[in-house]
């Protein structure tokens, strides 16, 4: 079994390879091609932290495997990651295990994925002005992504705290992908909604981060960071008054507050989704079909976005000869 770290999956997989492999396995999953059982998850009240279990098998691709992730947003406050997670990778012919990998970046790097996968679908072609919500461990891959599809001239960092937008920009203008774009400290969410072409949410929020009214038309939004019924970062009335696309359906009906709530409250039906990100992927739906649209991506996660993105590390690494091969027995 060969052992992956982050540096290794760094080496090899460029986020635009990555934003490939994901719409392909959103395709695969929208097909059909793909059993993927609602996760598991168990929460540790006491530490207000989730886990989460996720396998998954895709036929067409022959990949098996599962990720186990943690959530804990008080990490933050004991300088450790909020997130730690491993993805393990096994031979769907004979069950035998193949490869771990690091799962934090991994995650972080296939979350970001599915953002560029759906801005490149969704957002206006001229969308040059990104709104940020959260500072945490998916941020970086998320502007990463989206500016590897469309040509992002400036944004907006929206933090509760400003000395963390702060760093965060620091941080991230240090990354090649930043070069060329200037980051600005949101001082308030409504004028950097109200500047936003795209707008993408990462936080465990369990309210809505901005105001209805401040998005304008034609914006697209991703909503990447409220995974449980009971969270929301997106306005109900923005939810209604949007063309909705989501990873999975079935996910999304079981976990998504974003949908939960609005549908809870009569403001949406089911028949609200328009699509999932694989049937935009695989042509069986249109996109964007007016400049002025709002288009929401709402995204739970899935697993089979941690084993194409693993199993493109792993034969990459195989090549390389990255990693450490241990034999189990």
């Amino acid at each position: 079994m060969r052992l992956l770290t982050a540096t290794d999956i760094q080496k090899v997989v460029p986020m635009s390879d990555a934003i490939a492999v994901v719409k392909h396995a959103f395709s695969e999953l929208s097909s059909g091609l793909a059993q993927v059982p609602v996760r598991t998850g168990i929460s540790t009240e006491a530490d207000q932290g989730t886990a989460l279990y996720m396998p998954a098998y895709l036929s067409a691709s022959h990949c098996l495997g599962l990720k186990a992730v943690t959530v804990y947003p008080g990490n933050r406050d004991r300088g450790l990651p909020t997130i730690f997670a491993v993805v393990l990778l096994q031979d769907a012919s004979t069950g035998k295990p193949v490869a771990l990998l690091e799962g934090t970046y991994l995650t972080a790097l296939r979350t970001g994925a599915a953002t560029g996968a759906a801005s490149e679908l969704l957002a206006r072609q001229d969308a040059r002005r990104l709104c940020l919500f959260g500072t945490g461990g998916q941020a970086p891959s998320q502007v990463e992504a989206v500016c590897a599809v469309r040509p992002i001239e400036a944004v907006w960092v929206c933090s509760r705290s400003t000395s963390r937008a702060e760093q965060f920009i620091q941080q991230i203008q240090a990354f090649a992908f930043a070069r060329g774009v200037a980051f600005h400290v949101a001082r308030n969410p409504h004028d950097a909604v109200q500047a936003a072409d795209i707008i993408i949410t990462a936080t465990p929020a369990r309210k809505p981060l901005f105001m209805a009214g401040d998005v304008r038309d034609g914006t697209h939004i991703n909503a990447i960071g409220a995974f449980t019924p009971d969270m929301q970062e997106i306005p109900p009335e923005v939810v209604a008054r949007a063309k909705v696309v989501v990873d999975s359906r079935e996910a999304c009906m079981a976990e998504a507050g974003d949908i939960l709530i609005p549908l809870r409250e009569g403001l949406i039906s089911v028949s609200h989704i328009y699509a999932e990100l694989g049937e935009l992927a695989s042509g069986q739906k249109p996109a964007r079909t007016a400049v002025a649209e709002i288009t929401l991506f709402k995204s739970v996660g899935n697993a089979v976005q941690d084993l194409a993105v693993g199993r493109l590390a792993l034969e990459r690494a195989e090549r390389a000869g990255l990693g450490q091969v241990v034999d189990l027995h």
